[in-house]
């Protein structure tokens, strides 16, 4: 058993090696029959089966690794790596944009709040002057109807004036008392003296007026 262990251990390493294509149990054999002390083949098949894996039997490789084919693969100063092909100079390199970072998301936040808020701003003043505006042109059209007003209160002054001197000019005071006569040359004397001053105040029959009224 020892000597076809060492036999086939032999043919193993032969084949290993690439020293040797031969089967490695005709190898074996052959060795086997060279030292066998007069025993051409090793025949004891079925118990090397039982025994080869103990400790003493246990054969251990010690040849180099067998290359099965010596003709590469593929050439090893090429490689299919986008990471080790070359890059020619004049391809243009592509470069990802950078994530943008927490300072920067926060600088950009904080320039479309201030953003926001100078239009926020700018929408108050614009409504404000707006605002302003319709107020004063309420304000210019409260004066204009007050002006006119006045001035329509002046003209129907006048006018019931007009009114009044007139009566007082034509009133008629052929059958009136002494006293009343008296009274309406007057008052016939204050509407003159109005018009020659343009005296525009009461006169002295304004309380007729206002019994009338």
């Amino acid at each position: 058993m020892a000597k076809w262990r060492d036999a086939l251990a032999k043919a193993i390493n032969l084949y290993r090696s690439g020293e040797n294509r031969t089967n490695e149990l005709i190898q074996a054999q052959i060795w086997f029959g060279a030292t066998g002390g007069g025993k051409k083949s090793f025949t004891h098949h079925e118990c090397w089966e039982v025994v080869k894996y103990c400790k003493r039997f246990i054969i251990i490789p010690t040849g180099p690794d067998v290359v099965l084919n010596e003709t590469p693969l593929r050439d090893s100063t090429t490689s299919d790596s986008p990471l080790d092909s070359p890059m020619s100079e004049d391809s243009p390199i592509q470069k990802e944009p950078r994530p943008i970072g927490q300072k920067a998301t926060k600088a950009k936040k904080a320039g479309n709040s201030s953003n926001y808020n100078s239009k926020f701003l700018e929408e108050i003043a614009r409504q404000n002057a707006i605002r302003i505006e319709m107020e004063q042109k309420r304000q210019d059209m409260e004066v204009a109807i007050q002006a006119e007003c006045a001035r329509e209160k002046e003209y129907l002054r006048k006018e019931d004036m007009e009114k009044t001197d007139r009566e007082t000019m034509t009133m008629d005071t052929s059958h009136m008392s002494s006293e009343t006569k008296q009274y309406w040359k007057l008052e016939r004397r204050d509407v003159m003296r109005r018009r020659l001053f343009q005296d525009d105040g009461p006169s002295n029959t304004d309380w007729l007026n206002d019994q009338n009224h």
